[in-house]
């Protein structure tokens, strides 16, 4: 009989996106250099370069999001390698799922939009084998000001 094991996941605060994003852009841009470089610099290919680099080196599994009352449940299915230092940054209408480059040099990186304002502090994300849930309350609406 297996024993079913959750993996916690660690969550970060909205602070953290734009360095994640800024690190994965740098990586992309410095591979899609290369290959102009090992192409002999032909201008023309720039597009195509950075696809590449970007198929080469992202991940970006397929989420599926769903609302059920007052939580928002993300899943997940997260390919069979070892992802470090798996992260769920989290905006109020964001999430974007992270890991550090593996030692292929794959990088997990998804953005996701969500339905609806998330509470920051309502997220709560785990790794069951290969697939990620996440559940995030759905912020209080906020009332009006007369």
């Amino acid at each position: 009989m297996d024993i079913l094991t959750s993996i916690p996941v660690q969550v970060s605060g909205p602070e953290s996106i734009s360095c994640v994003l800024n690190n994965v852009k740098g990586r992309i841009a410095r591979r899609a250099y290369e290959s102009f470089v090992e192409r002999g610099s032909v201008h023309g290919h720039e597009l195509d370069d950075w696809l590449n680099a970007e198929r080469e080196l992202i991940i970006k599994p397929v989420p599926v999001v769903r609302a059920h009352g007052a939580d928002i449940f993300v899943e997940m299915l997260l390919p069979e390698i070892d992802l470090p230092n798996l992260t769920v940054h989290v905006a109020p209408s964001q999430l974007v799922i992270s890991s550090d480059p593996d030692e292929d040099g794959l990088q997990l990186c998804q953005m996701i939009d969500l339905p609806c304002e998330i509470s920051l502090d309502g997220v709560d994300a785990e790794q069951l084998h290969h697939m990620l849930h996440v559940t995030a309350a759905v912020a209080q609406s906020q009332p009006e000001l007369a």
